[in-house]
């Protein structure tokens, strides 16, 4: 049985995809990514964009694709990576708004011609404060001396160390959204916090807090004022779940498979291995069964993503569709966390030994959708819906 059925992992950009996978697990079992960003800037992997141009469902399923193979090696590595993978898609799928002989047009142009000529990767935070309230205002901008300068803190980066340009949202004295896009390699303005945020336990996401000190910035960096920034924002949302979701399922396929190989090589006293009692087959079946299903769900929101590639989009279609793809993503975290915890009750003590799979991959993908009130947030906000429709 094949479980990644319906996941497509050659084609288009996908000529190179064993050789990162490889280099993957390498970075994974050394927790030293450096030969493995180099693997992947040689690659087409992160500028699928570029060559799946007017192909939705295409750039949807290599998407996806890269998203969970890296996922199988580590989640946290795939979530990293996640960050570039998602800007550049929703670059792609906001196109036909973004492309016009604009400002806006000449500023998202002239950065996507930079990141695909020298081959750069893009990491994205955002305003936000991050402390103890939620959507609490962190970062400003501000007009002075004929330039735009940025200040104070955001919430956090990952792919802090790798990344050599920044997109992010931050808020001007009124409130109003600001688009920005400047360097990170080389800028002592940006500075990014020494500690991992969430220390060992996704040290391969190299996820890390930021702080803004006098971020001066021309007007060709700044996007403000423009009703299309607000539905680039929600497609890059959607782009992240999506990528996210697809990353869980990779760690819980190989948290299957590690469960498999363990069965098959414990055997009982009759000479019979452990996978071939009917308890031990019951109890994988389960978690193929779980698995198939989450990543059925996963690949049924490629029309979803073409309907929002065709219509333009708008920001009310681009918030329609977040509001589909942040369910998706929330039953596939909830179906991923019951798959870690089966495997881990199947191996026994091994699933915590440091050098094993198991016990890495379940631990980075046990953090589920992501931030303490997300998934709350998410429950309450169709609860409230349904209780009052």
């Amino acid at each position: 049985m094949i479980l990644r059925t319906g996941l497509v992992t050659a084609g288009t950009g996908l000529e190179r995809l064993p050789e990162v996978s490889d280099a993957a697990e390498k970075a994974a079992a050394q927790r030293d990514p450096a030969a493995f960003f180099a693997t992947l800037r040689a690659s087409d992997v992160p500028f699928l964009p570029r060559l799946h141009r007017d192909d939705p469902a295409g750039l949807f399923k290599a998407t996806v694709a890269v998203a969970h193979v890296l996922g199988e090696s580590s989640p946290g590595l795939a979530l990293g990576v996640s960050q570039h993978l998602a800007s550049m898609w929703a670059f792609e799928l906001t196109r036909s708004m973004t492309s016009q002989q604009d400002a806006l047009g000449e500023i998202v142009g002239e950065f996507l011609e930079s990141v695909y000529s020298g081959r750069l990767l893009i990491a994205n935070t955002t305003s936000q404060a991050g402390g103890r309230k939620m959507g609490a205002s962190g970062s400003t901008i501000s007009w002075l001396n004929d330039s735009y300068v940025v200040e104070e803190w955001s919430t956090y980066m990952s792919l802090a160390s790798e990344a050599d340009k920044l997109t992010f949202v931050t808020h001007d004295a009124d409130g109003a959204p600001v688009g920005v896009i400047t360097d990170l390699t080389g800028n002592d303005a940006v500075h990014i916090s020494e500690e991992l945020l969430f220390g060992d336990h996704l040290v391969l996401a190299d996820t890390r807090s930021v702080r803004f000190e006098r971020l001066v910035l021309p007007e060709r960096n700044v996007i403000r004022s423009d009703p299309r920034l607000d539905t680039f924002y929600l497609v890059q949302l959607v782009c992240q779940n999506l990528c996210s979701a697809a990353l869980y399922l990779g760690g819980a396929h190989r948290l299957i498979e590690e469960t498999k190989s363990f069965g098959q090589g414990i055997f009982l006293p009759s000479g019979e291995p452990l996978s071939g009692t009917g308890a031990f087959s019951s109890d994988v079946g389960e978690m193929v069964l779980v698995y198939m299903n989450a990543l059925r769900l996963l690949l049924s929101a490629d029309r979803l993503v073409e309907e929002l590639d065709r219509s333009g989009p708008t920001t009310e279609q681009a918030a329609s569709c977040l509001r589909h793809v942040t369910a998706i993503k929330h039953s596939v975290a909830k179906d991923v966390e019951q798959i870690a915890i089966n495997s881990r009750k199947l191996l026994g003590a091994r699933s915590f030994m440091s050098d094993h799979p198991v016990s890495r991959i379940g631990g980075e993908i046990v953090f589920g959708a992501l931030g303490p009130g997300t998934e709350k947030a998410t429950e309450r906000e169709f609860g409230q819906q349904y209780l009052e429709a």
